[in-house]
């Protein structure tokens, strides 16, 4: 049985391959579900956070400037809860550690540069990118606000502020690409994603993802 399932997959390869248009000169625009592993990281002051797996999604942009290299963009959005333990400060010896549960939201806009080992249409590619990445961590940061606006009529609303920021980012990754037939493209890949938090462990997210694309 796995022996004929290698076989039918060849097949399928094989049909794709003689379909598949060549990559170089053309773009790749895709739509990425994306998936976080769980992780554990630790702060100064013994403070500590455990996340779930994270799920998001990317919209991205290739260009193709041959066979095997091509660059772009990436803005992708996810959330990821998590479960924190927050130390007391020492020197005021506050009291017993506060825990916390709550969804941390995260925003990435990226530059990408890929490498596709074979020039045909199955070919595994490495990849590194850099750029910026919001995190909203959905704590609060002070009381309930209140603002008004006028568009066509007034309207007020109430909101939380919460402690955020943003912060540079970059990752390395490896997949594999597969062109099927004239326009679709499917890449499948896992990257270390590192986020530049100074009080924060260099403990890397390990994305996961699927690439559903078009090329033009």
């Amino acid at each position: 049985m796995p022996r004929k399932l290698l076989m039918l997959l060849a097949l399928v390869l094989l049909a794709t391959s003689v379909q598949a248009q060549t990559r170089a000169r053309k773009s790749d625009f895709y739509f990425s579900p994306t998936f976080v592993n769980g992780q554990s990281y630790s702060f100064e002051g013994g403070s500590s956070l455990q996340t779930d797996t994270g799920i998001g999604f990317e919209l991205g942009w290739h260009y193709n400037f041959d066979a095997h290299w091509s660059a772009g963009l990436e803005f992708g959005w996810g959330y990821i809860d998590y479960r924190a333990t927050v130390q007391p400060d020492r020197g005021n010896n506050a009291g017993s550690p506060v825990r916390v549960n709550g969804t941390m939201y995260t925003t990435n806009l990226r530059f990408v540069g890929t490498y596709n080992l074979a020039s045909g249409p199955l070919t595994p590619f490495l990849t590194v990118n850099g750029g910026w990445t919001y995190v909203d961590t959905g704590i609060p940061s002070g009381l309930p606000q209140t603002d008004c606006w006028y568009y066509y009529y007034y309207y007020c609303g109430t909101y939380t502020p919460t402690y955020s920021t943003t912060k540079f980012s970059y990752g390395v990754g490896l997949g594999v690409r597969a062109d099927i037939g004239r326009s679709f493209t499917l890449r499948g890949s896992v990257s270390q994603q590192y986020v530049d938090f100074a009080y924060l462990s260099t403990t890397p997210w390990t994305v996961w993802r699927v690439d559903l694309g078009t090329r033009f």
